[in-house]
């Protein structure tokens, strides 16, 4: 096999279908920036470096009241290393309490700056810098080089020594959320999942975290009472490709959120990442509701490790079930070739190799007693010609099939299918949606069939906050009921309390005990009818 050859092949084992052109012309930008930053250094330029390590910085903002609910904000992250006043990261945002962010960074000191639109001339200046704090990032304090939980606080406008004009984007500010970062809410058909994008992941993940910041997505804004379930992708792929799997989940049950991150990073880092999102309950709290994770390809080792960044505490979220499909578990063999003579080495591929330390640490910790792990496997390899050992196209059977990966799952299930065709095999489906009906969620039957028959379908007035009304919207019916004792509490300390309050046995001591109080008063005909109809 020539030399050209096996580098398509290397692109192919790895799941994306790349021709050598595009790794060549990754290589040549990873070598102009190599050139620039010997010549012009600048830790803008320096975080593109894939031999050059960065953090990811995790936060949200914090403020008393709306005064910026209705303006866009950038969150932004200037130093002073290598030129005066440099930028090195930005992220568009709308305004509002409570706006989780998401920042990519080098090592180094930084000033980060939250700036609002406040005069809405599309232009942040440097007298609108509404939030500020100091930020030092090096491997000594931040050892998983993961910074999570930062927060800014936003107070009055002040001015900044950082005389800058930053201009709004021209295709806007992402969409705001209630309860999400701004721009989570998008459809699989949105071109953030394209595969240009994705490409982007794998070859120049600076570039790719500027469009896609926080990691997190979703299809529509939250809903307490359904079960999570965290898709992952694989290595160059993007949450489009789950979309056999989304067109059949029960969305009445189930709250699909997306982990797309940029597949050619370091593992280690990316799994910390998914653990401090979506595990430690910190930024996602979920109590007591379980979650499910379906990953495919080399997501299945990001989450395996993420479930050994594990500790035991309480307030961390519980992942019920995982499902696997088609996952390197032992590594890959390719990943070695790639790491050996690439012109350029992607964080991922060193991973990948099984004679690497993240392999041969991934299983250094049995899984949790109540994590269920459903290892699914292809085996169906359609390529007219061959190569080494029997795979699904992609990813040899020995490595899915990892014994160490066997012996702590709960089930081994095989699947005549390729290594991409999988995600659509319709046995594979009716298996996932088999193993997914075995995790219930904390609200009873009857609390469920209430949610699913919907809410309040009338416009309430300003005297209710947003969320108030996105929660009515969908679960006056079921408060109605709670309020009246026709169900049981989930949340027993707060539901109890709601009860009470609503039945004017306690005053009121939340906004929402007040604003359904309030509801109940404008609105007695409708109460009445969901009474009546239970």
């Amino acid at each position: 096999m020539n030399q050209t050859n096996v580098k398509r092949f290397g692109c192919l084992v790895f799941g994306v279908l790349l021709t050598s052109c595009t790794y060549l012309k990754y290589s040549s930008v990873q070598a102009n920036y190599t050139k620039i930053q010997n010549a012009d250094p600048s830790q803008t330029n320096l975080k593109h470096l894939l031999d050059r390590e960065t953090f990811f910085v995790i936060g949200k903002t914090l403020i008393e009241s709306d005064a910026y609910f209705d303006k866009p904000l950038a969150i932004t992250a200037y130093s002073d290393k290598f030129k005066v006043n440099e930028r090195v990261d930005t992220m568009f945002a709308g305004g509002a309490s409570g706006t989780h962010f998401g920042l990519n960074l080098p090592e180094g000191e930084f000033d980060l700056l939250v700036y609002a639109d406040i005069d809405g001339n599309h232009v942040f200046d440097h007298t609108e810098v509404v939030g500020e704090r100091k930020l030092t990032l090096n491997r000594s304090q931040y050892p998983q080089l993961i910074v999570s939980q930062l927060e800014i606080l936003l107070t009055e406008p002040k001015t900044s020594n950082r005389d800058e004009n930053i201009l709004l984007p021209t295709q806007g500010v992402a969409e705001s959320s209630l309860f999400y970062p701004s721009g989570t809410i998008r459809s699989l058909n949105d071109p953030l999942f394209n595969k240009n994008m994705s490409t982007l992941g794998m070859y120049d993940p600076a570039s790719f975290l500027e469009h896609a910041p926080t990691m997190f997505y979703a299809l529509e804004e939250d809903e307490v009472h359904k079960i999570p379930v965290i898709f992952v992708h694989g290595i160059g792929d993007s949450p489009r490709a789950f979309q056999p799997i989304i067109s059949q989940l029960d969305r009445d049950r189930y709250r699909p959120w997306f982990f797309y991150y940029p597949s050619g990073g370091d593992l280690d880092q990316l799994a910390d990442f998914f653990y401090n999102l979506f595990l430690a309950g910190q930024v996602i709290p979920l109590g007591e509701m379980p979650i499910i994770v379906v990953a495919h390809s080399m997501g299945g080792i990001v989450v395996r490790e993420a479930l050994n960044k594990l500790k035991g505490q309480e307030e961390e979220n519980k992942v019920e079930l995982f499902v696997s499909i088609a996952s390197p578990f032992g590594g890959h063999p390719s990943a070695a070739n790639g790491e050996d003579k690439g012109l350029i080495v992607l964080p991922a591929w060193r991973d990948l190799n099984p004679n690497n330390n993240f392999i041969q640490r991934l299983y250094r910790k049995p899984l949790p007693q109540w994590v269920e792990h459903q290892l699914f496997y292809a085996f169906k390899n359609s390529r007219t010609v061959k190569l080494g050992e029997n795979n699904d196209g992609v990813v040899p059977l020995s490595s899915q099939l990892h014994p160490q990966a066997q012996t702590q799952a709960k089930q081994t299930f095989g699947f005549d299918s390729g290594h991409v065709e999988i995600l659509a095999d319709k046995q594979m489906i009716q298996r996932l949606f088999k193993v997914m009906s075995g995790v219930k969620s904390t609200y009873s039957d009857k609390s469920m069939a209430a949610l699913a028959k919907g809410g309040f379908d009338l416009e309430l007035s300003d005297d209710y906050r947003p969320t108030t009304k996105h929660l009515f919207k969908y679960a006056a019916r079921y408060l109605v009921l709670l309020a009246y004792d026709r169900i049981k509490p989930v949340q027993k300390p707060q539901h109890k309390h709601f009860i009470l309050a609503a039945q004017g046995k306690v005053p009121a001591e939340t906004e929402l005990e007040r604003e359904f109080i309030l509801f109940m008063q404008e609105y007695p005909d409708w109460v009445q009818s969901v009474l009546d109809s239970d």
